[in-house]
This record gives C-alpha cells, structure tokens and sequence, in this order.
C-alpha cells in the first residue's frame, strides 16, 4: 500500500497499526541495530526496510533484509531468504497457526500475541543467510 511519507515517523503516524508499526520498528532498531533502517517509497508501495541484501542492486528498492509495510487490515513484515531449501518463512508456519501468511510475508495484526523470540530466530536467519550471499 503506497501511502505518502517524508519519514519513517511519518508513515507510522499514518498507519492504521500505529502501536503494533511503533512496538516492532523500535524493537528492530534496538535488537539489529547493525541493519541499517530506511524508508522506501515506490509507486505501489511504502515500508521500513531493514538491513542490505549482499548481492543488492543499488536500484532495486525491494533489497533489503527485512520489511515492515503497513496494509489496510495489517501491517507486514516481509521475511527474505532461504532455509532448508524453502522460503524461512516457511520453516517457521507452524508456529504462526492464525496468521495469514504469504511464502515471504508474515501479517501481523495484535501485539498481544507476537512472540519475540520466534521473530528474533526468524529476522537472525535471514541475516545468516544473507551472509552467504557474499
């Protein structure tokens, strides 16, 4: 969902998940605080990406590690790379039984039920994956 922003307390201001949005950037920023956090704007969409991909294009606004894109109905956060030869995601479905997911994005709506550990696991093997990009 594209929504105009001159920054990322902008565009979490301008979410209908405002608390859930806040709760998770502040929680990326203190637990990577190695990725490097920015706003992204393209034509259809606008997030928080988190970290570089390591064989990134510099052109390419879809590079990042990790994402957090308010929708409509959540707020997403879109998961790259790979596990066991499956998205990792992927590995770690069963654990998110009444979550709507995607095969790179997991849609959160409630932070009562986020499970810290899980996303940590989740967002440290993205960034060991992404380590053997190189």
């Amino acid at each position: 969902m594209h929504i105009p922003a001159d920054s990322i307390d902008d565009l979490i201001s301008k979410s209908e998940h405002q608390e859930l949005f806040q709760l998770l950037d502040q929680w990326m920023q203190t637990t990577f605080p190695q990725l490097n956090r920015r706003l992204v704007q393209t034509k259809t969409i606008t997030f928080v990406a988190y970290g570089d991909l390591a064989k990134a294009n510099p052109e390419d606004p879809f590079s990042s590690l990790v994402a957090l894109a308010p929708q409509k109905n959540n707020l997403s956060f879109y998961i790259t790379g790979e596990k066991n030869g499956e998205p990792i995601l992927a590995n770690y479905a069963h654990l998110f039984p009444k979550s709507a997911m995607g095969k790179t994005c997991l849609r959160l709506r409630n932070t009562k039920k986020l499970d810290f550990t899980v996303l940590k696991a989740i967002v440290n093997d993205v960034i060991t994956w992404n380590a053997t990009q190189v």
